[in-house]
């Protein structure tokens, strides 16, 4: 057994051969907080600064990970730590889109829950390998937040890949909104690209899960060789008011159809809201940064919520979502 090449409380990083790093989360249900993320910047950073092929992210835990740490968000929202919670949110924000713009191609390895910001770690990464038995989502709304680290400005994007010329792009809206507004949960990996969480053209679905981290490793070093590190998007076509419209409309179908509460449409709206770009008279193209400023603004709102504090408290006493 090698020394790892590096470690805190909350990870390892190892070398599995090959020039290829393997980055083991070891925090409680492998949620990602303060230790989590700093490992994974110190991984990538070693990984761009030495001769590595390329980091994997995977563990042979139960659980990928069940997403962010709420007990830490927690704490400061009761505190209304507002500036340090900033702070902690754009951390966040910041290392999942540091797994796309890297120099060096990471790759996912997954099972089991990969909920929340995990789920947003899939999204970003080079390419992602999910045991069938992966449980894909982003399922924040359930604690009365929005996806906070970089997942509803992914949305956004995807959604604006999506559009097509000449195609009506309301009905891909709604489409994308639905499954962050009713926090959708692929239960296989299969269903994870009905969902949009995965795409056929970076994810891979294994059957033997005993497999996942060699496949893993084997994307890696196929990505390696003539790896370019992607220029951030600025090109994310966002519809402003037009879109709006539709989404309130159909986040109020969601109230009519009994599914919702008033809080969850109050969530609904804000996930609208940044999915919109906020309150543009019209369409318009904007960057991802632009994105994440509304995605970390309307999260924080939110955390200032009563209902969305009981929700959080509920989740960690009983690990059950509350509907209030």
């Amino acid at each position: 057994d090698k020394k790892p090449v590096y470690q805190n409380a909350e990870v390892t990083l190892h070398d599995i051969g090959d020039g290829v790093l393997c980055l083991e989360f070891q925090s409680k249900a492998n949620s990602i907080g303060e230790g989590v993320l700093t490992g994974i910047n110190k991984s990538i950073e070693i990984a761009e600064e030495g001769e590595w092929a390329g980091l994997v992210i995977g563990n042979n835990a139960k659980n990928f990970s069940v997403g962010a740490n709420l007990m830490m968000i927690a704490m400061m929202a009761y505190e209304q730590e507002w500036d340090q919670l900033n702070f902690a949110v754009q951390m966040f924000q910041n290392t999942v889109m540091r797994l796309r713009y890297s120099k060096i191609p990471v790759v996912l390895s997954t099972q089991g829950y990969v909920f929340g910001g995990a789920c947003e770690s899939l999204m970003h990464s080079d390419a992602a390998v999910c045991a069938a038995e992966s449980y894909i989502g982003l399922v924040e709304v359930g604690v009365g937040l929005i996806p906070g680290g970089a997942g509803t400005k992914e949305f956004a994007l995807r959604t604006s890949d999506e559009f097509c010329e000449g195609d009506v792009q309301i009905p891909t809206l709604i489409k994308n909104f639905k499954t962050i507004a009713m926090a959708s949960v692929a239960t296989s990996a299969y269903e994870g690209y009905n969902y949009g969480y995965l795409k056929p053209e970076k994810d891979s679905v294994v059957v033997n899960q005993m497999r996942n981290i060699a496949q893993a490793k084997k994307k890696v070093l196929e990505l390696a060789p003539n790896y370019v590190m992607p220029s951030e998007r600025k090109d994310v076509l966002v519809l402003g008011r037009g879109g709006l419209a539709a989404l309130y409309l159909a986040a109020n179908e969601l109230k009519l159809g009994n599914w919702a509460t008033d809080h969850d449409i109050k969530i609904a709206k804000k996930i609208a809201w940044v999915m919109c770009g906020g309150d543009l008279t019209g369409a318009q193209r904007v960057s991802e940064r632009y994105l994440l400023d509304l995605e970390r603004e309307a999260f924080l709102s939110l955390c200032g919520e009563q209902k969305t504090l009981e929700r959080i408290q509920h989740m960690l006493t009983t690990n059950k979502p509350l509907r209030n």
